[in-house]
């Protein structure tokens, strides 16, 4: 029933949006040709002005809850994190809006969660009654129709296709809601590693979560996590089982991240002498491999020294110590360095 309901009430919206452009258009053009052309200026101003200003909306309540920006993506712009800095790029207009963040410390994650997550319907509405003023004021109807759209899209508390609206998840917040607390457990390790605890300081009951089915999203991070807990812990088995969970749901995971699986994989069979599921994970994961990153060198150096390659484990640890010097999340560091010792070729 929800999910009808997000149909139907996403198709009032597209169909009150249409109306809109359309009489902003229609009474504009009665008055002259260029008022007809001020509104189309108008209209698209509306429409790439409101969905920037609404991802403005996340970036600055998250910086302001002391978190981190990793990956923007608003109309046709986007921003990814890469060595530390963010690296701007063209994106697919079409393609849906987004803000990700890393905490840069744990405590207090359900305030700061909560306050990132209303922080571009805020915006949005500032927005959109600073376009009503302008419009009244100087009769620019043409600003009101999509920023009215945005707002009213994210206001209601819906999974769409592309994803749950702002509202939705702070609704699953202040509820409680499995998926909500997955994210919540996240966020609080990602930000203590973040500070510089690496994931085996962490106490175990920190990630104590509600289950999740496969396709969830946060399953994957979740089950993840655990991982790096249980292989920097040196508890082999466990860290395999937490894999495998991941290799079996690998149908809902983007194919780098597949890959990156993988990849941990021909890690944990080489720790485990199992030559033959190292060489067909290693299969998996060859594009992965070659890249120039810590994980992928610590990986290829376990594989070296499991099955006989004693000669390259040295020069590819030494690659991957290099790669590490470019690692901007301390705790990341001190995993991949408690991982990089246990491989010796003596």
């Amino acid at each position: 029933m929800r999910k009808y309901g997000a149909t139907i009430y996403a198709t009032i919206c597209s169909l009150a949006l249409a109306a809109g452009f359309l009489l902003a258009f229609g009474s504009a053009w009665k008055q002259g040709i260029s008022e007809a052309i001020v509104c189309i200026v108008c209209l698209l101003a509306g429409g790439i002005v409101a969905p920037i200003l609404h991802e403005t909306g996340h970036i600055v309540f998250a910086r302001c809850a002391n978190m981190r920006i990793v990956y923007v993506k608003c109309f046709c712009f986007q921003w990814r994190l890469f060595d530390g800095k963010l690296r701007f790029a063209l994106a697919k207009p079409f393609a849906p809006d987004e803000t990700q963040v890393i905490p840069k410390s744990g405590g207090n994650m359900q305030k700061r969660v909560r306050a990132y997550t209303l922080g571009g319907l805020v915006f949005g509405f500032v927005f959109l009654i600073v376009c009503a003023v302008v419009a009244v004021l100087f009769r620019l109807y043409g600003l009101l129709p999509y920023p009215a759209y945005l707002l009213l899209l994210n206001v209601a508390p819906f999974e769409y296709p592309v994803g749950k609206t702002d509202m939705l998840v702070y609704v699953g917040l202040k509820k409680n809601y499995s998926a909500e607390q997955n994210m919540l457990v996240a966020m609080e390790i990602q930000g203590r590693v973040y500070a510089g605890e690496s994931y085996a300081e962490i106490e175990e009951s920190a990630y104590a979560s509600p289950q999740l089915a496969e396709d969830e999203p946060l399953f994957a991070v979740m089950t993840d996590l655990r991982y790096r807990y249980y292989v920097e812990k040196g508890d082999i088995e466990k860290a395999a089982e937490q894999l495998n969970r991941l290799a079996m749901a690998q149908e809902y995971l983007p194919e780098t991240e597949a890959e990156r699986i993988a990849a941990e994989l021909v890690y944990v069979h080489s720790l485990l002498g199992d030559f033959e599921r190292a060489v067909a994970c290693g299969k998996l994961c060859e594009t992965y491999l070659q890249a120039d990153n810590a994980s992928a060198k610590r990986i290829l150096a376990a594989y070296s020294c499991a099955f006989g390659k004693e000669e390259a484990v040295e020069p590819l640890k030494a690659l991957a110590e290099k790669a590490l010097e470019k690692e901007w999340i301390e705790g990341n560091k001190k995993f991949e360095r408690v991982l990089l010792s246990r491989i010796s070729a003596v």
